[in-house]
């Protein structure tokens, strides 16, 4: 501390004897010399001031940047919290409708839904694509609309889908030398084509 007094009284001792180098002999010029020596003092002030508030400013805009970045990781887990509320809630919502509401069967439990009617040229059509290979022996059990087709099915060739716009989405499985279609989903025979 006491470094700090004698450094400032240094300075105000160079700057006394600088102030004293500077002045003029009284006369006229007197009060010319006066305005200049406070002109420059006001001027060290302003420079005082000004360095000052520089100084304040500085500090202020680094501790704004500290809180915005705060601010910032703040808002994110705040983002996070709230995307995982959301998650949360969508999931209780789930597990709570199925109880509220009565169970429905599912569309492809349902052999009494009405079967696919197709016409005679649109039977045509299919034949004329899909040929089954003739059934060698006797035909031990056959196929009726609205049984259940289990195994692997086909989706119908585009040139046929083109030109029956209901069997888009339907598909078929050759069972004992006849064609079996299923509906979209389905897993019952919802439409049966046999032999010429």
């Amino acid at each position: 501390m006491s470094a700090y007094t004698d450094w400032m009284k240094r300075g105000r001792q160079i700057w006394h004897e600088h102030l004293q180098r500077g002045q003029l002999p009284e006369g006229p010029t007197g009060s010319m010399g006066n305005i200049e020596r406070w002109l420059l003092g006001l001027l060290s002030v302003v420079v005082l001031v000004s360095c000052v508030c520089a100084t304040i400013v500085f500090t202020q805009v680094k501790s704004l940047k500290v809180e915005i970045a705060t601010l910032q990781r703040e808002i994110i887990a705040l983002k996070l919290r709230v995307a995982r509320l959301d998650q949360i809630a969508t999931a209780n919502e789930a597990r709570e409708k199925p109880s509220s509401e009565p169970p429905k069967p599912p569309p492809e439990t349902r052999p009494d839904q009405a079967s696919l009617i197709l016409s005679r040229e649109e039977i045509q059509l299919i034949r004329d694509y899909i040929k089954p290979a003739p059934v060698a022996g006797s035909v031990t059990e056959s196929i009726k609309v609205g049984d259940p087709v289990s195994g692997e099915t086909i989706p119908f060739p585009s040139p046929i889908t083109e030109k029956v716009r209901k069997l888009l989405g339907a598909r078929f499985t050759i069972r004992n030398g006849v064609i079996v279609i299923t509906r979209n989903g389905s897993h019952y025979a919802d439409a049966v084509i046999g032999s010429n």
